[in-house]
């Protein structure tokens, strides 16, 4: 049975090898079997084009023809030493086959497309992928030096006029026959496996279609280099693995031995950017060595030259590189300085004249010299044309000095570790210094949506067709963005998410103008409602169709993009701000409080920078009651999880460093104090729960009044007031940290006060004396208020701004430097003094904002003006 279906494959003229046969026929087993909807595949297949695709079903199902075996062909017949090839040129180009449309899946929310029962699609959407390549024509052009045919050794054919001349002159009738001709070079296309490759996936997938139907070589094979960091820095691990016909990368490793030709009849094109660790480290050196003097090895840059410098390459030699002889290796390739001050950097061993000219030919035993081409027509032809032996033509190179050994740090090309990372108003001013302009727009564009490869291309292909695959490399690898999605050797680039590190897209966002701003928004939300089969005005809506716990699948998926266009919207601020505090109110879950809690309603209001108030909601809020004896009572109100943006950014008016960076946490629910916590509160605790730790004062309070906030407490006061209480319930009371206490004060609000732009004496307790933004001065009551007195936030908390300071948790810290993003109680650094949060009757109205911190005081700091509010998490016992 076996033989009988190789007998069919090579009747159809497939010549497979056995591991390709192998491959075959488990695939057919296993095409019979079910799949298993519970497994992922390690890297999503292809999808045939859905109807809203824009690629066509007559492109996409063009048949792609296949190698014609897997492994590296050898030769079975060398030629004679010291013998050049007879090389004669081809006068024949075949055409290059219709390039079909790219196109890319996205993955709104996961980082790979997953199926389920419940929903069947994890919306993949098919998106037109700018074209990497926009001058393949010229780029094939380029190439024709090197299609050259030379004298098969393994092959014959018919020499018909010798054969003739035979019969006429010797009357001998047998067939003369003579060495096929065919192509001279096959080439191994080896591709750099870095993190920064998926940015280059077009660029090299139209480069494999390009050089394997060009019909310049013989045999193209595509090979993945991969070289990781071993406990000896001198010996790293160095390995290849063959791309198969599906397109994937074999599991089995080769060593960079496998691509050497004992015939010199193998070009090695290195497809890199040049700037992983691999080549900051000088541990790539030793391979292009071993190429270099055993084969013909050429480098294939894909940055601009213009960007050479920030890559490994600005710390090599640049050199001239000509032959005069074809298919040279490249340890005798004829060198020349680029720049006579680099003559004393490279090792002259030897002169020899060519021609009519003198050319030095620089030569060192402890280097090597290797062609860096850009994927641009006239570099390429000038290397094809010293690859092929045609004159005195010169093409760029570098001379690699490989004398010393890999390093685990190289000066002027890796930052020193000890350095502190820039902040983004510095990332950003050195990307506006060194990017293009047409990265710069791009960048901006960016920062208005999801940040992932397809999304990039239809911004290009909506809003700017002239951009090419180099300048999205450019803002990818400008420092300004970080994964998000966890990468592995078999991930999709097309699923990897990213991300803009803190405060790079509200510095981007506020240097773009709005309408393109806006313009980037509608083209996603527009392309999104498509994709789901709705209307862009059902689509508004189910952005804002509250957060609950029973949210089907399609709220998932949209809610990480109504976070961020929340965002970017509040940056636009007038009535975009006001949609943004809609969208992010929203994202806010309502229903997936614990049971048994009470509800109590409430009004909730916002004010302009004029401090008018120019909307009102009413709302509900969960909560439970406390009793602490001799009828006293404590109203716990339940805080729903989520994530917020903490801090404040540069353009909030009264910010500090202290404020910043922004950044990203994520809380867990909890229980938060519904008032400040009050003088008969703190009396029925101090005088009726048992000491833990330390006495209490049961009226240490300088303004007096049973509703009033209790005052001049140190934080141990607070921290013990805690301990008796949960020595006293059972359950876990403490003080809420600074990431708690700002998501709670903030209730889903991003603005400096959750009144909105500022606030007034009518809604807080604090010196109205003095001003914030356009309201007018109000009352300075120089003394505490009975809690509650004040409109409450959207989570039903009141006085959160101003009437007394309020002790948290956390030890100092200067700033946000290395903060969690859990919402948990930042520990290290621990010491003596603590934070206060919220403002107080005594102070100006920039103290109070949602994102101040006080300075840091000790902790037996007592002052009239502090108090505290208690905190307890859900189901602590």
């Amino acid at each position: 049975m076996v033989e009988k279906a190789i007998a069919i494959l090579q009747q159809a003229g497939f010549d497979l090898t056995a591991r390709e046969i192998a491959e075959i026929f488990w695939l057919a087993v296993h095409l019979d079997q079910p799949i298993d909807q519970s497994e992922e595949p390690q890297q999503p297949l292809p999808q045939q084009p859905s109807q809203s695709s824009t690629v066509s079903q007559d492109q996409s199902q063009q048949p792609q023809k296949r190698s014609q075996s897997s492994t590296v062909s050898q030769d079975q017949s060398p030629q004679p030493p010291n013998q050049t090839p007879d090389i004669q040129p081809d006068t024949q180009e075949l055409p290059l086959p219709e390039v079909t449309e790219p196109g890319a899946d996205v993955g709104l929310a996961s980082s790979k497309p997953k199926k389920t029962k419940a929903s069947g699609e994890a919306i993949p959407i098919k998106v037109p992928a700018a074209v990497a390549l926009r001058n393949s024509l010229a780029l094939g052009r380029a190439l024709r030096p090197l299609k050259r045919k030379v004298p098969s050794a393994t092959e014959t054919i018919l020499d018909e006029e010798a054969t003739v001349y035979q019969i006429a002159e010797s009357n001998i009738w047998l067939p003369v026959l003579k060495p096929a001709s065919e192509r001279w070079l096959e080439l191994a296309l080896v591709v750099e496996k870095t993190s920064s490759t998926a940015v280059w996936k077009q660029t090299i997938i139209e480069l494999q279609h390009l050089v394997k139907h060009h019909g310049a070589f013989r045999d193209v094979r595509t090979w993945e280099l991969r070289i990781t960091e071993t406990q000896d820095i001198n010996k790293p691990k160095v390995d290849l693995f063959p791309q198969t016909s599906t397109g994937r990368y074999d599991s089995t490793p080769y060593p960079p031995q496998v691509l050497i030709d004992p015939k010199k009849q193998r070009l090695i094109l290195l497809v890199s950017d040049c700037i992983s660790v691999a080549w900051r480290r000088q541990l790539i050196h030793p391979v292009l060595e071993f190429w270099g003097r055993n084969g013909l090895l050429t480098i294939l840059q894909l940055l601009p030259e213009r960007l050479w410098e920030r890559t490994a390459l600005g710390s090599e030699t640049p050199v001239q590189l000509h032959s005069f002889s074809p298919g040279v290796v490249n340890s005798q390739f004829i060198v020349k300085p680029w720049d006579e001050d680099d003559i004393g950097l490279l090792s002259e061993v030897g002169n020899r004249e060519q021609g009519t000219g003198n050319s030095k030919s620089i030569q060192n035993k402890s280097s090597v010299n290797v062609p860096v081409v850009t994927l641009e027509p006239y570099p390429l032809l000038a290397c094809s044309q010293v690859i092929a032996g045609q004159g005195n033509v010169s093409t760029v190179g570098f001379n690699f000095d490989v004398s010393q050994d890999p390093q685990a740090e190289r000066t002027g090309v890796d930052a020193k570790p000890s350095q502190p990372q820039l902040e983004a108003p510095a990332l950003v001013s050195r990307f506006r210094a060194t990017a293009s302009p047409m990265a710069r727009r791009l960048a901006g564009l960016m920062a208005a949506a999801p940040v992932s490869l397809p999304v990039v291309q239809l911004i290009q292909q909506t809003l700017l067709p002239k951009s090419a695959q180099i300048h999205v490399a450019e803002v990818f690898m400008s420092g300004l963005l970080q994964s998000i999605t966890p990468v592995d050797q078999d991930s999709n680039p097309d699923y990897i998410e990213y991300e803009f590190k803190p405060g790079v897209r509200e510095l981007l966002v506020d240097s773009v103008p709005i309408s393109k701003t806006v313009s980037v928004l509608d083209k996603v939300s527009e392309f999104i409602a498509k994709k789901l089969g709705l209307s862009v005005k059902e689509f508004e809506a189910l952005l804002l169709k509250p957060a609950t716990a029973s949210n089907d699948w399609l709220d998932q998926k949209i809610r990480p993009f109504a976070h961020l266009k929340a965002q970017v919207l509040q940056r636009l601020g007038g009535e975009y701000a006001r949609l943004a505090e809609e969208l992010l109110i929203s994202q806010t879950p309502t229903s997936a409080n614990p049971s048994g809690l009470k509800q109590f309603s409430f009004e909730v209001v916002t004010v302009n920078r004029k401090g008018v108030i120019i909307k009102k909601e009413n709302k509900q809020a969960d909560y439970f009651t406390q009793d602490l004896g001799n009828g006293v009572d404590l109203d716990m109100v339940y805080i729903p999880a989520g994530p917020f943006l903490m801090g404040s950014p540069e353009t909030e008016r009264g910010s500090y460093q202290r404020e910043r960076p922004q950044h990203q946490v994520t809380i867990p629910p909890f229980f938060l104090g519904k008032y400040q916590v009050t003088q008969a509160q703190w009396r029925a605790v101090a005088n009726n729960l048992p000491k833990v730790n330390r006495d209490l004062k049961p009226d240490p309070s300088h303004i007096k009044g049973d509703n009033r906030p209790v005052e001049q407490v140190s934080w141990d006061d607070a921290v013990e007031f805690c301990d008796r209480l949960s020595e006293y319930t059972g359950t876990e009371y403490r003080l809420p940290s600074e990431a708690e206490w700002e998501y709670a004060c903030r209730a889903g609000t991003t603005t400096p006060f959750h009144y909105g732009e500022t606030i007034s004496n009518t809604l807080a307790n604090y010196d109205a004396s003095y001003t914030y933004a356009q309201e007018a001065e109000g009352e300075y009551r120089a003394e505490t208020t009975e809690v509650g007195s004040f409109p409450p936030n959207r989570f039903g908390l009141y006085d959160m701004h101003g009437n007394v300071w309020e002790w948290c948790e956390d030890p100092r810290h200067d700033n946000y430097e290395g903060a969690p993003i859990d919402g948990s109680v930042w520990l290290n650094n621990n010491n003596d003094y603590r934070r206060l949060r919220g403002g107080s009757w005594d102070v100006n109205p920039r103290l109070c904002r949602s994102a101040s911190r006080n300075y840091y005081h000790a902790r037996d700091f007592l002052y009239l003006f502090v108090g505290f509010r208690v905190a307890r998490g859900v189901g602590r016992k």
